[in-house]
């Protein structure tokens, strides 16, 4: 019976692995206006779980400095009806420290969510440090590290810690990608730990 319970624990904390790809367009038709469409997806590898998000989002941009966003994200089970989120977002992202070659980044967000008929917000902190080319080059490798923390409205505490390492290339004209690998910790929900492997490609215009 002990050993049943201690298999069953450590099966618990067994991190949960999958795969988020995305595609994003950005579209700027004035100098200090951007359109963006986001298409994403989160696939379990061990698992029957995916879930697929549309969402579209305008921004005012103060480049180099940052920008603010809003919009709307919609997320769906894509292999039954178990998930289905709603979200307003807000959000604000300037650089906080540089020094020609490293930059830091702060992006503060707000999400309104409608969770399966459920209301609540999100309150997001991310810390995003990354290294640009120091000159010209053929793929511009700028590889990072981000620390996220989530706060839930309904917990009213921190419930999830997040952070990426990867790297954004240039592929060519309009394209290029960014291959990265994630971790969360939850504490509220489940999976409790998740491991991904994240590919964005971004085409912008």
């Amino acid at each position: 019976m002990f050993a049943f319970v201690i298999g069953s624990a450590a099966h618990a904390q067994t991190p949960t692995n999958e795969f988020w790809p995305e595609l994003d367009v950005y579209w700027t038709p004035a100098e200090h206006q951007r359109t963006f469409l986001e298409l994403s997806s989160s696939t379990e590898q061990d698992g029957p779980k995916r879930e697929d998000s549309i969402g579209l989002y305008q921004d005012y941009l103060r480049l180099p400095a940052g920008y603010f966003r809003g919009g709307l994200r919609y997320t769906r089970s894509a292999r039954d009806n178990s998930y289905s989120e709603y979200r307003m977002v807000g959000e604000a992202t300037f650089a906080t420290w540089s020094n020609g070659l490293l930059r830091l980044v702060n992006r503060s967000r707000i999400e309104i969510r409608d969770v399966n008929d459920a209301w609540s917000y999100r309150i997001r902190d991310r810390l995003h440090l990354q290294r640009h080319p120091a000159g010209p080059s053929k793929f511009a490798f700028a590889p990072y590290v981000t620390f996220e923390a989530y706060y839930y409205s309904q917990y009213r505490t921190i419930a999830k810690l997040g952070g990426r390492v990867g790297s954004e290339a240039r592929v060519w004209g309009p394209v290029s990608v960014d291959l990265y690998i994630a971790r969360q910790d939850n504490s509220r929900t489940l999976p409790k730990f998740v491991n991904a492997l994240g590919l964005t490609t971004k085409l912008t215009y």
